[in-house]
């Protein structure tokens, strides 16, 4: 199953991106814990894209592809903004009292411990594309109506 929706990069938008997930995965047949950890990874990763990647810049579009399979679900996220590779965000401190810790980063850790695998890559056509697989087996389609 293979379902897209495409949106301009503004905070009013990102419930119904957060919709279009919970929707693709409910239709899939995802498990609840799985869903939540999709949702929660592509909120996290729009919600960087409109704060830093279209920071000082016109609001560009954001892609965002569902595709589930029998054992693992693959969201991908494309955006035109600026260029970030997730892979230079250092790990926060989560040992430290909070008053210590640096801010930032925590939404990048939700997003590696919510899914399995994390992959990135810019400069295509589509600008910059992030791609986050999650394993998890999907329940059988229903014959019945939805």
């Amino acid at each position: 199953m293979r379902l897209q929706i495409e949106r301009d990069a503004h905070a009013e938008n990102l419930q119904e991106i957060r919709d279009f997930i919970e929707t693709a995965c409910r239709r899939a047949g995802v498990e609840r814990s799985a869903a939540f950890d999709l949702k929660l990874a592509v909120d996290e990763a729009c919600s960087n894209i409109l704060e830093h990647g279209y920071a000082g810049q016109k609001p560009g579009p954001i892609r965002i592809s569902f595709d589930a399979a029998s054992e693992r679900v693959v969201v991908t996220i494309a955006d035109q903004g600026r260029a970030f590779d997730p892979k230079n965000v250092a790990a926060p401190d989560l040992d430290s009292d909070w008053e210590h810790r640096q801010i930032g980063g925590l939404g990048w850790h939700l997003i590696r411990r919510s899914v399995d695998s994390v992959s990135y890559e810019s400069g295509t056509e589509l600008g910059n594309r992030l791609t986050l697989m999650k394993m998890t087996p999907l329940a059988k389609a229903s014959s019945g109506a939805e």
